[in-house]
C-alpha cells in the first residue's frame, strides 16, 4: 500500500518549482492533494500531469494565501472534496529583493512579510481546527538557509531573511503550542534550489549564491524529506528543522 493513501494535504505554491514537485511526490504515494497558487492555469497544467498517471489526485484550487478569504475557501473546498486535512506545505513564498537596505520600500518589504509569513500563519489557522479533532496532522513550513543564524559573508535580502527568521519563529511556537495534541510542526530548508524564483537573477547572482551552497539543487531534490515529513506518526517528531542536503547525504550514507 502506497505511505500516503488515504491521506489529504494541501500545498501552497503547488503550480511550479518546489511546490510542484512536492505534490507530484505526494501523489504518487497515494495522497490527494491540493495544490494552491494564484495562477490557475499553473495549477491545472500540474493535475493535469498528475491525474490518470497516479494513484494519488491532484485538486487545483486558486487562491491567493494572504487573503482571508481565499484561505477560507481553499479550505472549505478540500474539506468538501475530500472529509479531511493530514497534511499541510506552507511553501508559497516570494523571493529575494536583493538591493541595499537604505532602498528597500515599504511595499516590498509588506510583500515578503505577508506571502511569507502570513499566508502560512492564514494557511495554518484554518486547518488546525480539522487536525485538532483528528489528533494528528503534519504542518512543514518551507523555509530557507537564510531563516538559520549562521555566519556568513553577506546578506542577500534582508525582508526574504527576516521572513524566514520569522516563519522558523512561528514554526517553534506552535510546535509547542501542539504538544500532545497529536500534531507535528516541523521546517524544511530545501538548500539552493532551481526555480522560477530566479527568473530575475543576474547570472553573477546566481553564480556566487551556487559557490556558496556548494550547487543548485533540482526541486525533486526535497522529494524524500517532504515525504518523511508527511509520514510521521502524532507525536513522533516535532519542533524540528530539516535540510535537504544534509538529509540526502544522510540518506546516502545509509545506502
Amino acid at each position: 500500500m502506497n505511505s500516503l493513501h488515504g491521506k489529504v494535504a494541501i500545498v501552497t505554491g503547488g503550480g511550479k518549482g518546489i511546490g510542484e514537485a512536492i505534490a507530484k511526490a505526494y501523489c504518487s504515494e497515494g495522497a490527494k492533494v491540493a495544490i494552491v497558487s494564484r495562477t490557475l492555469a499553473d495549477l491545472e497544467s500540474v493535475a493535469r500531469g498528475i491525474n490518470g498517471s497516479s494513484p494519488g489526485r491532484a485538486l487545483p484550487i486558486r487562491g491567493d494565501v494572504t487573503l482571508e478569504a481565499d484561505v477560507k475557501n481553499v479550505v472549505v473546498k478540500v474539506v468538501k472534496s475530500f472529509g479531511r486535512i493530514d497534511i499541510l506545505v506552507n511553501n508559497a513564498a516570494i523571493g529575494a529583493v536583493m538591493k541595499p537596505f537604505e532602498e528597500i520600500t515599504e511595499a516590498e518589504w509588506d510583500q515578503a512579510m505577508e506571502i511569507n509569513v502570513k499566508g502560512p500563519f492564514l494557511l495554518t489557522r484554518e486547518v488546525l481546527p480539522f487536525m485538532l479533532k483528528q489528533r494528528s496532522g503534519n504542518i512543514i513550513n518551507v523555509s530557507s538557509g537564510a531563516g538559520l543564524k549562521r555566519p556568513r559573508k553577506y546578506v542577500r535580502s534582508v525582508p526574504y531573511m527576516v521572513s524566514k527568521f520569522a516563519l522558523e519563529g512561528l514554526s517553534h511556537a506552535l510546535a509547542i503550542r501542539l504538544l500532545g495534541s497529536g500534531i507535528n510542526v516541523n521546517v524544511l530548508r530545501p538548500g539552493f534550489t532551481r526555480t522560477p524564483m530566479q527568473a530575475s537573477w543576474t547570472p553573477d547572482q546566481l553564480e556566487r549564491l551556487a559557490e556558496e551552497a556548494g550547487g543548485i539543487l533540482e526541486p525533486d531534490s526535497v522529494n524524500g524529506l517532504a515525504l518523511y515529513l508527511a509520514t510521521l506518526e502524532p507525536g513522533e517528531v516535532t519542533d524540528q528543522a530539516f535540510n535537504t542536503v544534509e538529509w540526502i547525504k544522510r540518506q546516502g550514507d545509509r545506502g
